[in-house]
């Protein structure tokens, strides 16, 4: 990363904030996490966005975003300016025995006061809207609870296993930490007629080892606490979905929809967002690793209503009776990559599991299901040091 746009970043807080006290991780009297939920962004974005490990495109986000509130400041002081003149220029009114004039220049002072205030409030409403992104939508649900002990020094009870445990649940306190989305993919949604597509677009993980699920073995199961943003996307055009994007005699995809990118294709238009929470068990048996996720939770934001109602989709129907089938889909075991738990690196090792999408409440045609490979990267790993346990001393 650019070292340029870390050191713009820094500025633009100690521009906001107040100078930056490594000692007590403030800038000027602010917490780092008071400045992630202001910036509306979680605490492990801004760790990257402060010590230079972030993307350019998050640099260039944030930065625009202090720059917002570096204007909202600039408003809110013009704001109190004018309404100390606007006072100042009832008390010279008040004074005056011409009471026709004095109302008539309260109203226009208060009318002025009226149309700042206004602008102000659009500025709120639809200025600081667009270019902050939604807190529910940047940040992953239980990062108070995974990552409190960023922000804040007191009391903290970490959902992570201490250091005099991770021998004990070996290999999978290799695998505690912030997981991420590998790569993106896409399905074809079954509906009444062809063209809606589910782009997976990423997914902010907590995985931790399970305690007292012993049915596997100590140190074999995980849970993973997924947070999911995907997008519904529309053919306007209504292609069908075979013969030109799946092949129904090998059950594959064709070339022509592996290289699709919807954001590129002029009949392609993003209907909304889903936002979608799931927890998943992961289960290390021996030489191979198993994945089973569960929902517990989806809606949808930024609906294109004009789609919606010229296309008559119904998001309801398929949030509620599609997309939960999801869920149905039969992943295959993998081979375990890592039975050699200290091979596991940040930026580096990924599980990828091969999966069908098949649903109850349409029928797909092609007697199987849908094929696609969900795959997650290890971005922050919690403990890495020497633990001793390998493929032959897992129990089953």
């Amino acid at each position: 990363m650019d070292q340029n746009f870390q050191e713009k970043f820094i500025k633009k807080l100690e521009e906001k904030y107040g100078v930056w006290d490594k000692q007590t991780s403030n800038f000027g009297l602010t917490s780092f996490g008071q400045i992630a939920k202001d910036l509306c962004i979680s605490n492990s974005q801004f760790t990257k966005l402060i010590y230079g490990t972030a993307t350019e495109g998050m640099y260039i986000r944030s930065i625009d975003n202090v720059d917002r509130l570096l204007e909202l400041d600039e408003l809110t002081q013009k704001q109190a300016a004018l309404l100390e003149q606007q006072k100042e220029l009832e008390h010279k009114l008040s004074a005056s025995h011409n009471q026709q004039r004095k109302r008539s220049k309260v109203h226009f002072g208060i009318a002025i006061g009226a149309l700042f205030l206004g602008g102000l409030l659009s500025f709120l409403a639809f200025g600081t809207k667009k270019s902050f992104e939604s807190p529910i939508a940047s940040q992953h649900p239980l990062s108070t609870y995974f990552d409190f002990e960023f922000a804040q020094k007191s009391a903290f009870q970490s959902p992570y296993l201490k250091e005099s445990e991770v021998q004990d649940y070996c290999p999978g306190s290799a695998y505690e930490g912030i997981w991420s989305l590998n790569k993106t993919y896409k399905l074809p949604i079954p509906d009444k007629k062809p063209g809606l597509y589910y782009l997976a677009k990423s997914a902010d993980v907590r995985m931790k080892v399970a305690r007292n699920n012993l049915t596997y073995g100590k140190g074999n199961v995980l849970f993973a606490y997924e947070y999911l943003v995907n997008e519904v996307w529309l053919d306007t055009e209504r292609t069908p979905l075979s013969p030109k994007y799946f092949d129904n005699s090998t059950k594959q995809y064709t070339k022509a929809f592996k290289s699709l990118e919807f954001e590129k294709q002029a009949e392609f238009r993003k209907v909304a967002t889903v936002h979608s929470f799931f927890i998943s068990t992961i289960e290390i048996r021996g030489d191979s690793i198993f994945r089973l996720g569960e929902p517990n939770g989806r809606y949808v934001s930024d609906v294109n209503q004009s789609l919606v109602e010229k296309y008559n989709i119904d998001l309801s129907h398929l949030l509620e009776n599609v997309l939960s089938d999801l869920t149905k889909t039969d992943c295959a075991k993998i081979p375990n990559p890592f039975c050699d738990p200290n091979t596991l690196k940040e930026k580096e090792s990924i599980l990828s599991f091969d999966c069908l999408y098949t649903i109850r409440s349409e029928n797909l045609g092609i007697g199987g299901g849908y094929p696609y490979r969900k795959g997650f990267k290890l971005e922050k790993q919690v403990y890495a040091n020497n633990l001793t346990c390998n493929c032959g001393d897992n129990k089953k």
